[in-house]
């Protein structure tokens, strides 16, 4: 957020990672003068009329005569009380970088919209802050340690993954919404968004990003269309695929032909657990597309799809995994690079996707009304639209891609696999997805095969091993 903007009402700073909105009108205190007047009444300090200087000697002059004079009554002192003014209403805003700063023509549309809102709330004081959502520093550590040592400082409204909403609203961490926002306004988000705004029958979040849709992508120069079932694809020995096998991204390839294949995520004690049969079909789709040459040798040492993306770019690979944030904020005008849905068996698997929702951190009624205005105003589908477009981020409400060129192809393909995506069921630390990371990399690298691989995920997870 490197801005320096002056308004008509107000000014706004634009910190490396802080921004302070201000709209305060001025403030005449007439009254003050009056001090000068209440001064010959020997109400100020200091201010004492001097007494005459007499030419009558001291010797001379009459002494009083205190048997006979009257009790002296002191002057009434009138305490006037100060002028006493209200103090400005304020909110405290948190936001991730991911949020904050992902782009900066994002961040100035952001601002924007906050001192649109300001405008119309002149007397609200609204501070943003940037802070990463885990770690000691992050806004989660704050959330859980701020009460007790410093409540003044927390947030009021934050942005937080979607993934971690159950886990803190559980934790009494942030406040249920339906007092302060209409539940009839999630009804336009896509389905996917509206499972992740509830839990215990309560509304705890308003989501308004989608991120990690997966996809494929490769050079605009290959003119056939991929075909939509994996075995097919693969077999293409003309092409070549890299995918980030050592990394998160090689797990979740995994986990959606793993669900594909009917695969659950639970055994009947509500563990985490993997299924050997599904499992094993799931990596056997990734080792033989390895082992005929098809997947490229070098995807045994990416960790991300930024690695994968560059050799595309540079012609060492025809496709890479990749997803709807790094293609969107890395394709070029010119269109090099095109995009399609992940082959499956049959179709492209379910997408799983990620995101964020606004969530309040205040008790305080009055904070709550005003953050939900404030999400109300973000989330309108002009305001959600302009941002997601300049952020290169995919909204939560179909709405919003009315702000985004309708000749871009990808909103069209965006909308159609956001319609039927399903969430990420957990976080990329959750045990389920580093054990999928690891059978990944080991048939990648062909040092297992797909059924050792498989049995060494679902032993890995049980109880006893």
């Amino acid at each position: 957020m490197g801005k320096f903007n002056t308004t008509q009402k107000g000014t706004t700073y634009f910190l490396p990672k802080k921004l302070m909105l201000s709209q305060t009108p001025m403030i005449i205190l007439g009254v003050i003068i009056l001090s000068c007047w209440l001064s010959a009444c020997d109400l100020l300090p200091g201010s004492e009329t001097p007494t005459p200087q007499s030419s009558t000697p001291e010797s001379e002059r009459t002494q009083p005569d205190t048997e006979s004079s009257p009790d002296i009554v002191s002057t009434p002192n009138f305490d006037l009380p100060e002028p006493t003014l209200s103090p400005q209403p304020r909110l405290n805003i948190w936001l991730p970088p991911e949020i904050a700063s992902r782009t900066e023509a994002g961040s100035v549309i952001f601002s924007d919209q906050l001192l649109a809102f300001n405008n119309t709330n002149p007397d609200l004081i609204i501070t943003v802050e940037q802070k990463t959502v885990s770690g000691q520093g992050g806004l989660l550590n704050y959330l859980r340690t701020g009460q007790t040592v410093a409540p003044s400082i927390l947030p009021d409204l934050i942005a937080l993954p979607v993934q971690q909403i159950k886990t803190v609203s559980d934790e009494g961490l942030i406040f249920p919404l339906e007092d302060v926002l209409d539940p009839a306004s999630l009804e336009n988000l896509y389905p996917v968004a509206q499972a992740w705004s509830t839990h215990n029958n309560h509304i705890f979040a308003y989501p308004f990003a989608i991120t990690e849709l997966p996809l494929l992508e490769y050079s605009s120069s290959i003119t056939e269309t991929p075909p939509i079932q994996w075995q097919t694809f693969i077999t293409n020995m003309e092409r070549t695929l890299v995918l980030p096998a050592a990394g998160s991204p090689g797990a979740k390839l995994a986990l959606q032909f793993y669900l594909q294949a009917g695969g659950t995520l639970e055994n009947e004690a509500g563990q985490d657990a993997l299924e050997l049969e599904p499992l094993t079909f799931a990596l056997q789709q990734i080792y033989t597309a390895r082992q005929n040459g098809f997947i490229l040798p070098q995807s045994s040492n990416l960790r991300n799809i930024g690695e994968g993306r560059i050799l595309v770019q540079n012609g060492t690979a025809d496709y890479a995994l990749s997803a709807s944030d790094e293609f969107l904020k890395g394709r070029t005008e010119d269109g090099l690079f095109s995009f399609v849905a992940i082959p499956g068996s049959d179709e492209s698997p379910t997408p799983l996707v990620s995101g964020w929702g606004w969530v309040i951190t205040t008790s305080d009624p009055t904070k709550k009304a005003i953050a939900a205005d404030l999400i109300t105003t973000l989330s309108e589908p002009e305001n959600l639209g302009d941002w997601s477009l300049n952020s290169k981020i995919l909204p939560a409400n179909p709405l919003a891609f009315a702000q985004w060129p309708s000749e871009d192809t990808f909103t069209a393909f965006a909308h159609q696999a956001l319609l039927r995506a399903n969430t990420i069921p957990f976080t990329n630390n959750n045990t389920i997805m580093r054990v999928l990371e690891d059978a990944v990399f080991d048939v990648v690298s062909l040092s297992k095969t797909a059924e050792e691989a498989a049995a060494f995920a679902v032993s890995a997870l049980q109880p006893d091993s």
